[in-house]
């Protein structure tokens, strides 16, 4: 999803934004991995194909494993729409020494 997110961000995720209305297209959503069980993705809601299927694509195309490779989802693999996206904090590594 980079530049939108980048893997380890941290996301608050409205789990209840799709309770009463469809996820629409350009939604930036969290959906559980249809591959990867245990895995969760970032992506955008891409289109809808056919009643409650969703194609979703990550923002860098060339990198992205989306709908392109695994196909439409599932309306119930989605967990909610993003509200807010923070980086995480980076780990700061040690550079070489000064001399004293």
């Amino acid at each position: 999803m980079s530049p939108t997110a980048q893997a380890g961000d941290y996301v608050i995720v409205n789990t209840w934004a799709y309770r009463r209305r469809a996820p629409g297209v350009g939604d930036l959503v969290v959906l559980r991995d249809p591959e990867v069980e245990g895995r969760f993705l970032c992506k955008r809601i891409a289109g809808v194909s056919g009643p409650a299927l969703y194609a979703v694509r990550g923002d860098n195309n060339n990198v992205s494993r989306d709908s392109r490779a695994f196909g439409p989802v599932p309306a119930d693999l989605i967990v909610g729409k993003v509200w807010l996206s923070a980086r995480a904090p980076r780990r700061r590594t040690a550079g070489p020494e000064s001399p004293s």
